[in-house]
């Protein structure tokens, strides 16, 4: 009679043992396969982010270095999407959506208006987040972290003397001399005030050579 209880009691043990190990591995398989779905979700948002700051960074003649250096990230980011979700919807639109970005031909944008600014400043500030993402997994130096940030902020604010530039050639079309010159002075202001380099600091149509800064009048200081 002992040895048939001592039976039941190992069989019922070994039973609940099997149940809390099925247990264990549906919920672990349930959890890896969530953890599977947020990082798919996150990947998703980050490579449509940054595929939006490469064109809007093209629309701003951003130097090709540092298109390409966002365009690795991109690449980066669609091996990992492969690796979790090989065959799926997803990796075929965001591989699709970067071989349009890639042979997209891109001209210089219109920035005069307040809600292009603030598009323009928007994804210069988050193609800057990328460069220290990218620094984390060790895909780029500091070094070279800081020359890149250091080159948004001159396309910064080159495009926001660009707009001056831009709406004052518009008020002279109109011959409202005077706004014109308001707005010749804010951007001539803006170049010389940034914290840049002395030797960068040279007038608009010299910079245009490297970013999208516009020439303005002489003579009207």
């Amino acid at each position: 009679m002992l040895q048939d209880n001592l039976i039941i009691l190992l069989t019922v043990a070994t039973i609940g043992f099997i149940a809390i190990c099925i247990n264990h591995f549906i919920a672990s398989r349930e959890q890896r396969e969530e953890a599977r779905i947020k990082r798919l979700r996150e990947l998703r948002r980050k490579s449509e982010l940054a595929l939006n700051t490469i064109t809007v960074l093209r629309e701003a003649s951003c130097r090709k270095e540092i298109i390409d250096k966002l365009s690795v990230f991109v690449t980066h980011l669609i091996e990992e999407i492969s690796q979790l979700a090989p065959d799926s919807d997803l990796l075929a639109e965001i591989s699709n959506l970067k071989d349009t970005n890639d042979n997209t031909q891109v001209v210089p944008g219109n920035f005069s208006s307040d809600k292009a600014l603030k598009r323009a400043q928007l994804f210069i500030s988050h193609a800057e987040q990328i460069f220290v993402e990218m620094a984390k997994m060790r895909m780029l130096t500091p070094t070279q972290v800081r020359h890149y940030q250091h080159d948004l902020y001159w396309l910064h604010v080159c495009v926001f003397a660009d707009a001056h530039i831009q709406q004052g050639n518009d008020y002279l079309e109109q011959e409202d001399h005077l706004i014109a010159l308001s707005h010749f002075k804010h951007a001539k202001a803006i170049i010389t005030k940034t914290s840049v380099p002395q030797k960068r600091k040279r007038p608009p149509g010299k910079a245009r050579q490297t970013y999208h800064c516009g020439p303005q009048p002489t003579g009207n200081n």
